[in-house]
């Protein structure tokens, strides 16, 4: 078997077994949620802070530390506040926020692949397209609207509702993934860490969360 293909297989299983925790745990109840949450906030600020101290080597310590907790702090928290609807712990709401992240990123992947051609930051992020990011918007709308919205109420909310979340995943979903990559470059490195084979480290697969998450809490006190 080639590299490629081996690299591509164990980001395939890798990204499987996350799906698979991520849904077991928030099925599981508040505690299972949580705790699962806290294990990666606390991989997540390690991470982050190494992240600091190497692009801003004059800092010190204390202050690194302070910053990536806040860097992680903040939408991780948010991520454990999305489970509550009323006072009362509802899976379906953080599992719907999940789904629109999933299709947002499946979608600005294929739809990007294929017909991607005007760079949205080639110097930050060289990988992402305008093409893309309209491809995953699209699927992330349609999905949020028309499936979430129509499932009788998923989470206890609106088809408007899940309508904005999808905008909100769909616009700050990609920003916070170019803030964490602009932080990976000015450091130096390309992933955040390797606790995931094929994936990097949390705050790869969490920089989607950074900006989107908290404004979905602020958003679910409208609706």
């Amino acid at each position: 078997m080639s590299s490629e293909k081996s690299e591509t297989l164990t980001r395939g299983l890798t990204g499987v077994a996350i799906v698979g925790v991520t849904v077991a745990a928030i099925l599981g109840g508040p505690w299972s949620w949580w705790s699962l949450l806290l294990v990666l906030s606390f991989l997540g600020w390690k991470e982050a802070r190494a992240a600091i101290q190497a692009a801003w080597p004059g800092q010190s310590s204390v202050l690194c530390a302070f910053w990536s907790l806040l860097v992680v702090g903040i939408p991780f928290c948010a991520l454990a506040a999305l489970g509550w609807r009323n006072g009362v712990y509802s899976s379906m709401l953080p599992l719907g926020w999940f789904v629109l992240l999933w299709v947002n990123d499946t979608g600005a992947y294929l739809v990007g692949r294929q017909w991607g051609r005007r760079r949205i930051a080639p110097s930050i992020s060289p990988g992402k397209s305008w093409e893309g990011w309209a491809g995953g918007t699209v699927m992330t709308l349609l999905v949020g609207y028309a499936v979430l919205g129509a499932a009788d109420g998923w989470g206890g909310l609106s088809a408007q509702a899940w309508l904005g979340l999808g905008a909100l995943v769909s616009v700050f979903g990609p920003a916070g993934d170019l803030l964490e990559s602009a932080l990976k470059r000015k450091a130096g490195i390309k992933d955040s860490g390797s606790v995931l084979p094929g994936h990097g480290g949390i705050l790869d697969r969490f920089d989607s969360h950074a900006v989107a998450a908290p404004l979905a809490v602020l958003l679910l006190q409208i609706f």
